[in-house]
């Protein structure tokens, strides 16, 4: 189970910010909305995996970006308040929640930071309905260390935005994890892949939805590294569980 607190955030997007050529840090795209007091609230999610050195492509995010999405939560969805909800939201489960995302039919995708087409860039950037022919929009995206000078654009049309995730520590003005967090193997100590399988879980899954005039889009991400099914605390299940992929 991972640590940080699970949560939903519901907000009019301000500001789409690809994660393009030259930027510092961890491959993430920010969706920047507001609080309920006008203050910056961060969505980001992963474009790429760190994975890098499971294989051929290894690198590549799994992906299912559902253009109609209808599902029972969505009209609780609509009558959450705006801003950061820890409790009485309907929570996210890839692995035991049937109806919500088809994992047999993710397919890995790329990352395009020069051309910014068929990647997880060009996804968020048509869901978030911005208009990429205005001149961008200068952001510092900050993080504990530094402070990264990035390139936005606004939405054309009036979108609200519904990220599943954890909470940024301390601060609490963002969230993370916005993919599948359980599967995740216990790698052998020294390996050269990182070990996420304290992050499983089930119920706890992320996910970016928006609605523009009362319509739904939903993009799920997961990692080729994860695997299912998953047992009652998220984690893979010895001699049946397989990668998503088969």
């Amino acid at each position: 189970m991972a640590q940080n607190e699970y949560v939903i955030f519901k907000g009019k997007v301000t500001l789409g910010v690809p994660f393009l050529e030259g930027y510092k840090g961890d491959p993430h795209y920010v969706i920047v909305s507001e609080t309920a007091n006008g203050e910056q609230f961060r969505i980001v999610t992963n474009v790429k995996s760190d994975s890098s050195l499971t294989g051929p492509a290894g690198y590549l995010v799994l992906y299912e970006w559902n253009q109609n999405f209808e599902h029972p939560m969505i009209a609780q969805l609509q009558q959450l308040p705006a801003g950061v909800g820890t409790a009485g939201f309907p929570t996210l489960d890839y692995v035991h929640d049937a109806n919500l995302v088809d994992l047999s039919s993710m397919k890995p995708i790329p990352l395009d930071t020069q051309t910014e087409h068929n990647d997880i860039n060009a996804l968020l950037n048509e869901m978030l309905q911005l208009d990429m022919s205005a001149p961008p929009v200068d952001f510092v995206y900050p993080t504990p260390t530094y402070n990264d000078n990035r390139r936005g654009w606004k939405p054309a049309a009036d979108v609200t935005v519904y990220g599943f995730g954890f909470l940024f520590e301390p601060q609490k003005d963002g969230l993370h994890e916005t993919h599948m967090n359980q599967g995740n193997p216990k790698e052998p100590k020294g390996g050269k892949v990182r070990d996420h399988s304290s992050e499983n879980g089930v119920n706890q899954d992320g996910a970016v939805i928006v609605e523009v005039n009362g319509k739904f889009q939903a993009l799920f991400v997961a990692f080729q590294t994860q695997l299912v099914p998953t047992d009652a605390h998220g984690n893979p299940i010895p001699g049946e569980s397989h990668p998503i992929l088969g």
